[in-house]
This record gives C-alpha cells, structure tokens and sequence, in this order.
C-alpha cells in the first residue's frame, strides 16, 4: 500500500494530501479491524456458554 501511494504520489503530485488522508485512514483500519477480531475471538474464548449452570451446583 505504501508503495502504491508513492508511485500515485509521484505521477500526480498535487494529489499527494488527499492520498496520504486515505493511505493512513485505510492502514488504521486495516490494523483496527485485526486488534477488534483478536478482542471479540479472546471474549468469546473466555466466556462462559452455560451462564445459569454454575452457580446451581
């Protein structure tokens, strides 16, 4: 993707603010979405299927 934005960047230089907007935009997506997925797989990893169970013992 860097690379992309330099190649972009260097063929349409009056361009280069709005590329660089979106470049850093789509990379903090691109690493939110693997912390958000590594979250909700650790949530349901930890939780407990039978929530009613445990305490009737």
């Amino acid at each position: 993707m860097g690379s992309k934005y330099l190649e972009a960047a260097a063929r349409q230089p009056e361009l280069m603010n709005e590329l660089q907007t979106k470049m850093f935009l789509l990379a903090g997506l691109i690493d939110a979405a693997f912390i958000i997925g590594t979250g909700i797989a650790l949530w349901f990893a930890t939780a407990n299927p039978f929530p009613g169970q445990l305490a009737a013992r």
